[in-house]
């Protein structure tokens, strides 16, 4: 426990306390040792079961229940290993495929400050704004009301618009921004024109919407459509490229953008994070009395699926743990049937037979084995993976790629225990396996 304490609390990013005065930890302890001796026990009681008579005259077999018994063993081991397998290669394939997927905007290197809530520290909000737009290593600066992947908090408002000439109210997701909040996160307009500080009309009648809120309505020609919503009345003036607001498990939900907020409540600004220290002295200049809160939207994004990488970090290390113990199932198999067959292979070897012969002859019953345990852990490792992926949005297809890997893979391991057991005995002198006879 002292050793495997600080691993765990590395791997899960937790901290996990030495439990010793809890009841509990008393309880697991003793189911432990229990099992250990439950463990113990049931060899023991097996062995003593044989007649001494009956080992020292060299008559001892292995019944072929026991034997059936290992067998079965060793599929449910091999059939429990390949699930892991493929669905270590699914989970692995999804998450990289969620961590590269383009999200519809640039969240790399955007400098989410958090303002102030203080109405008379906010009046500095311009003058502050301003000097970031100053400084040389700032690309660019919006203002407006935070959003945060991590956390899902957006805001929401009924929106009023007309929908094949019926009135309809429904509920929306919003964002309060400027003109430069769109091409600082360089997403991509496909209809209408963007926030324009020059439109007056815009600051209250102006509304840009996304693709899915288009699409909710029905719209062929979204263009001047008339709306109302979040204390704004007016028209479309823009439509917006889907883009991931939130996590990739949900689907992109309608979203509704209106120019300036009631209160502003975040100030992006497009800066390297090793420039951070200028942002900060100028924050310091502003606004002295107040904490500097910053993230980075990138980081944002990563915080997201930091509990599914951690799951599946978690989920590597155990399907590694069922390959071993698959193999030393299969080696405890190999090293059996070997060893009953040490004659017959003995004999075989006085006949002439090549060691590539006689590993064919005990590797085509395992390969068996392992073919009953991949006819068992397709269809199981399909139901399950197709479950765990429709939790997400958007995921990979599972390939047919992906579930034939680690059956080869199985099937490598296995023939490698298979062959170490087989050339063992096969190069042992048949004089020495058959004297007893």
């Amino acid at each position: 426990m002292f050793i495997m304490l600080p691993f765990l609390n590395g791997l899960l990013q937790i901290k996990i306390p030495l439990p010793f005065s809890s009841y509990s930890f008393y309880i697991i302890c003793g189911v432990v040792l229990a099992s250990s001796l439950l463990t113990g026990l049931y060899p023991a009681f097996v062995l003593s079961a044989f007649q001494p008579i009956t080992a020292l005259k060299s008559n001892f077999k292995h019944q072929t229940q026991g034997l059936t018994l290992r067998k079965v063993i060793t599929v449910t081991q091999f059939v429990i290993a390949t699930v892991m397998i493929a669905g270590a290669f699914i989970m692995n394939k999804q998450i990289n495929f969620i961590q590269h997927r383009s999200l519809g905007f640039n969240n790399n290197q955007v400098l989410n400050i958090s303002l102030p809530d203080d109405s008379v520290a906010l009046l500095r909000l311009p003058s502050f704004n301003n000097a970031l737009k100053q400084m040389s290593a700032v690309k660019g600066t919006s203002v407006g009301v935070s959003f945060s992947m991590s956390n899902g908090e957006t805001p929401k408002a009924t929106t009023i618009a007309s929908s094949n000439g019926l009135k309809r109210e429904v509920i929306s997701n919003y964002f309060m921004v400027d003109a430069q909040f769109i091409p600082l996160l360089n997403m991509k307009l496909i209809a209408g024109r963007n926030f324009s500080e020059a439109m007056v009309t815009d600051k209250k009648e102006g509304f840009i919407v996304n693709e899915a809120f288009v699409k909710q309505m029905g719209w062929k020609n979204p263009i001047g459509q008339p709306i109302e919503g979040f204390f704004h009345k007016g028209h479309v003036t823009g439509v917006v490229k889907n883009f991931h607001y939130s996590s990739m498990h949900n689907p992109i939900a309608p979203l509704v953008m209106v120019y300036g907020a009631p209160k502003a409540t975040s100030v992006f600004a497009k800066i390297a994070p090793s420039q951070l220290k200028q942002v900060k002295a100028t924050w310091q200049t502003y606004f002295p009395d107040f904490p500097f809160n910053y993230n980075f939207l990138d980081d944002d994004f990563n915080n997201v699926y930091q509990k599914d990488i951690m799951s599946i970090r978690l989920f590597n290390y155990f399907t590694a743990l069922s390959i071993l113990i698959a193999c030393l199932g299969l080696y405890g198999l190999a090293y059996l049937v070997a060893a009953q067959r040490t004659k017959e292979i003995g004999i075989r070897k006085v006949l002439g037979a090549a060691i590539n012969q006689l590993l064919v002859l005990l590797a085509k019953d395992f390969v068996k084995l392992i073919a009953v345990a991949t006819v068992i852990a397709m269809p199981v490792t399909l139901i399950i993976m197709n479950k765990w992926l429709a939790a997400y949005a958007y995921h990979i297809a599972i390939s047919w790629w992906l579930l034939l890997t680690p059956v080869f893979a199985i099937m490598l391991i296995s023939i490698i225990v298979i062959s170490y057991q087989t050339i063992k005995v096969a190069v042992t002198n048949p004089v020495k396996s058959l004297k007893s006879e």
